[in-house]
């Protein structure tokens, strides 16, 4: 038996009151901390539902940055997204690659706003050209990519003559006609490319385009791009300087340009007379 514990007369244990205090303290140091586990599971058990199902944190509406061609409504359901999503649970990666599949969208990145709002920023694809049969349109970007059905943005030039099917919104076209037409399109200096009015390509080898002066030029396969570019430049400031006019010019073979002279007004006139 210890020196602070002993039996006394009556045989009851007395013990050292020491060992009651630290016996007492022990089990309040005990007690305190199986409240603190009873806290911090409260604590998790709330945060847990705070982040699942708290009403706070539900996907309230779409914010987007940067859109003219679409709308809140288009890219909510592109993404999938409803009221019932949570916001912190939704995959901004998933959203993005999925609101890229529209086609006006070359880019789009997404974030989460507190409380209830994902917000995309958007960079949208710049109409190149609109691609006509007939009387129906479809607007393209420089890749060939159709943007939209039935909508002519003013000031683009009009592609025709190219044979192409199943066309539809956010399809990319394989045409060679329309691609060689795009490439040698988007490649010209920008004097030449804002006075292009319209751009035929019945075949690769028979590209033509029409400028605001009238003229046709026959620029062929999209090859040799630069030389051809330069040597219609200088053809154009040519007959500028000398006051000339010319009904067609043929670059295809850039180094042997040739050049056909406009026909005279009274000619003209007297040709459709007769």
């Amino acid at each position: 038996m210890s020196t602070a514990e002993r039996l006394e007369p009556g045989g009851r244990m007395h013990t050292d009151p020491r060992i009651s205090r630290r016996r007492k303290a022990v089990a309040r140091t005990r007690r305190r901390r199986v409240v603190i586990r009873v806290l911090v599971a409260g604590l998790v058990v709330g945060a847990t539902w705070g982040t699942f199902w708290s009403p706070l944190l539900r996907v309230r509406g779409v914010k987007l940055v940067g859109a003219e061609h679409v709308g809140s409504r288009e890219v909510a359901q592109a993404a999938g997204l409803d009221d019932g999503d949570n916001l912190l649970l939704v995959s901004t990666g998933e959203i993005s690659r999925r609101v890229e599949s529209l086609p006006w969208v070359a880019q789009a990145e997404v974030d989460r706003k507190l409380p209830g709002t994902v917000r995309v920023r958007i960079e949208e694809r710049e109409p190149a050209l609109v691609l006509a049969f007939g009387a129906a349109r479809w607007t393209l970007d420089e890749s060939g990519r159709v943007l939209a059905v039935g909508e002519a943005a003013e000031g683009l030039p009009v592609l025709a003559g190219a044979s192409v099917s199943d066309l539809e919104p956010g399809r990319q076209l394989e045409s060679p006609q329309v691609l060689d037409a795009l490439k040698a399109y988007g490649s010209m200096p920008p004097a030449l490319l804002t006075d292009v009015e319209a751009i035929f390509a019945p075949t690769i080898e028979r590209i033509t385009f029409s400028f605001a002066n009238g003229v046709l030029v026959r620029y062929g396969a999209a090859e040799r791009l630069n030389s051809k570019h330069q040597v219609l430049a200088a053809l154009f400031h040519r007959l500028e300087t000398e006051g000339s006019d010319a009904a067609y010019i043929d670059i295809r073979v850039p180094t042997s340009p040739a050049v056909s002279p406009a026909a005279p007004h009274n000619e003209a006139t007297l040709t459709e007379a007769d």
